[in-house]
């Protein structure tokens, strides 16, 4: 399996051994950063920092937290000009893992980084609503098939065990044996997000331009 690529910003940060206990894996931070870039309008530090903790972890001093603040807004940054130069390499990279009725893909670092990516989005979905009802009624009929895809997409692969269960008996079998093809179009599912999420920010007033045109 390859290695999920990571932002230097964040690979640098996950050499220290403090934030590899009370962070989330690095590939689902990255997910997280990733799904805040998305964000029609990008919140505030203060309002998605918190979601890259792990559950039980401890809050750390004051001066870590800010060396951690510092490292996410660079890891943000790098996230968003990657984006601006349509470089999808870290997807591009990722494996299939076979024996996924097995429960064996679980924890594959592209189902970890889209674990980040959906987390973000259902935290943010006050602010993605906010921004489609900008939307003209077209835009929005136009747009809401690309994203219902998109987000199908991304939540079978961030827990294919869990996709493969919702199915009938009768439906497992054709899905477990179309999922290897399926899974070469996630990194263009990636990109149509992403490149929605520009679309949707356009309609917002006032706001810098965020994407190029992808």
């Amino acid at each position: 399996m390859s290695e999920h690529q990571l932002p230097s910003a964040l690979r640098e940060l996950y050499q220290l051994s403090l934030w590899q206990k009370t962070l989330h894996s690095a590939p689902k931070v990255h997910g997280i950063v990733f799904g805040v870039s998305c964000v029609p309008e990008i919140p505030m530090p203060e309002a998605w920092l918190g979601y890259v903790f792990n559950q039980h972890a401890k809050v750390p001093s004051e001066a870590a937290l800010e060396q951690l603040t510092k490292a996410l807004m660079d890891t943000l940054s790098q996230v968003l000009g990657a984006i601006h130069q349509s470089d999808f390499s870290f997807c591009e990279a990722w494996q299939w893992q076979p024996s996924v009725e097995e429960g064996e893909a679980v924890n594959a670092q592209y189902s970890e980084f889209l674990q980040g990516v959906l987390l973000v989005h259902q935290a943010q979905e006050t602010q993605w609503q906010k921004a489609w009802d900008t939307m003209p009624p077209a835009a929005q009929i136009e747009h809401s098939k690309t994203l219902q895809q998109c987000l199908s997409m991304l939540t079978t692969f961030a827990d294919v065990p869990l996709a493969i269960s919702k199915k009938s008996s009768e439906q497992q079998h054709v899905f477990v044996s179309a999922l290897p093809q399926l899974f070469l179009s996630l990194p263009n599912s990636i990109e149509r997000y992403v490149k929605l999420s520009g679309q949707v920010a356009s309609y917002l007033p006032n706001q810098f331009e965020q994407f190029t045109q992808l």
